[in-house]
């Protein structure tokens, strides 16, 4: 039996701003990770190790769009703030609600809704989000 991922990237999912989508590519390849081990049977007790990975990049993540956010001055800053502390919160209640009633489905379907809701968001700062401007290292 051939196993699946759980989120499949596309094309549609591009943001135009290379460390942005590096994060997003990451974010998606822990989450079809989790995925994958439960797939195998692996307890979601087993997988902490990779949900608290998810977790200190779903901080490191809202921090880069941030600052990224910040320097462009983005006018909703604080509003975007909370809202990903939020999901934080959330993310924690859902992880410790699957712990304790044996359903790490609740968690992948948390983070696909987070993801849903994510790319929504993006909407809104995309313009913020590319017109950020960096340096950063190529490696040919």
């Amino acid at each position: 039996m051939k196993k699946t991922l759980y989120i499949i990237w596309q094309e549609s999912f591009e943001q135009d701003e290379s460390i942005i989508d590096e994060q997003h590519h990451a974010l998606l390849a822990t989450i079809n990770s989790l995925h994958y081990f439960l797939q195998q049977g692996h307890a979601l007790e087993i997988l902490m190790p990779t949900v608290k990975l998810l977790l200190s990049y779903l901080r490191f993540h809202n921090s880069t769009e941030e600052g990224i956010l910040r320097a462009a001055d983005y006018p909703h800053l604080d509003e975007y703030i909370k809202k990903n502390e939020k999901v934080i919160i959330e993310f924690k209640a859902i992880c410790r609600e699957a712990l304790f009633n044996k359903e790490p489905d609740l968690v992948l379907r948390f983070l696909k809704k987070w993801w849903i809701a994510h790319l929504e968001m993006h909407d809104n700062i995309k313009l913020y989000i590319s017109d950020a401007s960096g340096q950063y290292c190529r490696v040919d």
